[in-house]
C-alpha cells in the first residue's frame, strides 16, 4: 500500500481494508469543496495554483489541517480516535475518525471554510451554507514530509449567477465533464482532481 492514493465513501468495500503500519495518516485535513452552480446547471472548476505548478481543476475548498503530533499534545474525546489508528485499523474506523474531529473542532472547521476559500474566489465571501450532500474520504502521500494525509471532503453546493474569474477555470455540465474524461486525462489542457472525479455522481444527483 506504501506510497499508493485511497478514495472511498460509505458504500466503498475499502471500508474494511487495514491499514498497513506506512500509511497510518499523520496529517488529518477535514476539507470543503464547493461546488458552484450556475443557472445552467454547469459546475465550476478552477486551478488556483502558479501556472506550472499543480496544472489541476479543482473545487475552490478550505480545510481545516490538523496534525497527529498537535492532536497528541492536546487530547480531548474527538482526538481519542484518530490518536487510536494503527496498523489493522480499517479504512471505516478511519472515517470514523475524521468525522470525529470534525465534531470535536467545529468552530475551527466553520473559521476555516468562512475565510480559506476566499483566499481562492473574492466573490464567494460569505457564500458558504447549508449542509453537505455528499462525503467522501482520501489518503494520500506527501513527498514533502514522506507521510501520509487523510481527508475528509464534504461538499457543499452554491447556486450562484455566472461571474468574472482572472484566474483559469470553466464552467461545464458534471456530465459533460465525465465524457471528457473518458477521452482525456487532461480535459481543456490540466488533470482533474481526483475528488472532483469521485463527487461527479453525487453532484448530478444534487443539482
Amino acid at each position: 500500500m506504501t506510497n499508493a492514493d485511497y478514495s472511498w465513501d460509505q458504500e466503498s468495500d475499502l471500508n474494511d481494508d487495514r491499514l498497513e503500519a506506512a500509511v497510518v495518516p499523520q496529517r488529518y485535513a477535514l476539507t470543503a469543496p464547493q461546488v458552484v452552480v450556475n443557472s445552467a446547471k454547469e459546475i465550476l472548476v478552477v486551478d488556483p495554483h502558479p501556472a506550472g505548478t499543480w496544472d489541476t481543476w479543482m473545487f475552490p475548498y478550505a480545510s481545516l489541517i490538523l496534525t497527529r503530533d498537535e492532536l497528541a499534545a492536546a487530547p480531548d474525546g474527538g482526538a481519542r480516535p484518530a490518536l487510536a489508528l494503527t496498523e489493522g485499523s480499517t479504512f471505516r474506523a478511519l472515517s470514523k475518525a475524521l468525522e470525529q474531529l470534525r465534531v470535536s473542532r467545529q468552530d475551527a472547521y466553520v473559521s476555516a471554510i468562512q475565510t480559506g476559500v476566499n483566499n481562492v474566489i473574492a466573490d464567494l465571501n460569505g457564500t458558504w451554507s447549508g449542509t453537505p450532500f455528499y462525503t467522501n474520504y482520501s489518503l494520500k502521500f506527501s513527498k514533502t514530509s514522506n507521510s501520509y494525509t487523510a481527508y475528509e471532503f464534504s461538499y457543499f453546493l452554491n447556486r450562484v449567477a455566472a461571474f468574472d474569474l482572472e484566474l483559469p477555470h470553466v464552467w461545464i455540465e458534471p456530465s459533460r465533464l465525465a465524457e471528457e474524461l473518458v477521452r482525456s486525462e487532461t480535459p481543456f489542457g490540466r488533470k482533474v482532481s481526483s475528488n472532483v472525479v469521485d463527487a461527479l455522481s453525487a453532484i448530478q444527483s444534487s443539482i
